[in-house]
């Protein structure tokens, strides 16, 4: 059993049409791929326009427009970090958008766990300086693949899904101070990135952002998740009422990226906890007859969690929602 048991939401269901269809989706469907072409090496960050990353023919017009690597970070165990990971995980399957998912979170990995067969996820270990190493130049490997050894080119990858273990904060700290981590992956993977922090209501929270951004600055764009499980919005006045966290938006938001924040809706423990004990997707959550209470429950988590993820698309990789 997880140690977020009920993470999510116990909204009754509406009278309107779902935006996400409980029908079948084709999972992962690929989507035509860029060409981005490389550019020289700066340990700094460039402050690109954003992009989209669904492997769009946008890119090969415009080599200046950046992929998009997504991490989903929560150093508080527990705080609904591999929820968030999951969902939209979903988001992208139902969507049709092609992305490749991390899994680093070797002691919970829920990625693997509950999407291995859905979609394409690979287990990642950064537990020393050498896996580190190797994970950089995996990633490169991923955007920009070597031929095969019968001179038949591999499929590049635009979108990468990476949902980091708890206490990731030191090891970030040591890819950005010992590598260049933000810069190597802007210039040499061609990719913009952007860190999701779930956040609960208690203050070591956002200690933590704090500290993050000090390792971070203003070269990624940020995406702060309200986990409701833990509170109603207004309960989360640690960060609503932050000056530094004010500060930071605005700095920010001065380099041209993003900082803004959204909420997670809460799930009904007995939904969360089936979902657990089957090791489903939210989708099979939603296909499956046995329990009415659970589809409806899940799929008006699920159609609440797209809406959160809509408006801010682009930061996810995400060029068109299908129900738009």
């Amino acid at each position: 059993m997880t140690t977020l048991h009920s993470e999510q939401n116990n909204q009754n269901m509406n009278s309107t049409l779902p935006e996400i269809s409980t029908s079948n989706t084709e999972l992962n469907k690929p989507l035509s791929s860029d060409t981005t072409g490389k550019s020289p090496i700066n340990t700094k960050p460039k402050n690109s326009a954003n992009t989209d990353n669904n492997g769009n023919n946008n890119n090969k017009n415009n080599p200046q427009q950046l992929r998009r690597l997504v991490m989903v970070t929560g150093d508080k165990g527990g705080v609904g970090k591999s929820t968030f990971a999951r969902g939209l995980a979903q988001i992208y399957i139902d969507n049709t958008v092609k992305f490749v998912g991390l899994d680093a979170d070797n002691s919970n990995p829920h990625l693997i766990r509950f999407y291995e067969t859905s979609a394409n996820i690979q287990r990642l270990d950064i537990s020393n300086s050498d896996k580190l190493d190797e994970f950089v130049d995996n990633l490169k490997e991923l955007v920009y693949p070597k031929p095969k050894e019968s001179g038949e080119n591999q499929e590049e990858q635009s979108l990468i899904l990476l949902e980091t273990p708890s206490q990731f904060l030191p090891t970030l700290k040591i890819l950005i101070k010992e590598m260049g981590f933000l810069g190597v992956v802007n210039d040499k993977c061609q990719m913009r990135v952007t860190i999701v922090v779930v956040i609960s209501t208690i203050v070591d929270c956002i200690n933590q952002l704090l500290e993050l951004y000090s390792y971070c600055g203003d070269n990624v764009d940020y995406v702060i998740v309200k986990n409701l499980f833990y509170g109603e919005v207004e309960q989360f006045n640690f960060y609503d009422n932050s000056q530094k966290i004010k500060e930071i938006e605005q700095q920010v938001k001065a380099k041209s990226h993003t900082f803004t924040s959204i909420t997670m809706p809460k799930l009904a423990k007995k939904s969360y906890d089936y979902l657990d004990v089957k090791n489903m997707t939210f989708r099979q959550g939603i296909e499956q007859d046995e329990y009415p209470s659970v589809f409806g429950r899940i799929l008006s988590w699920l159609n609440n969690f797209q809406g959160q993820i809509k408006p801010i698309k682009d930061l996810f990789g995400i060029e068109k929602i299908l129900s738009e």
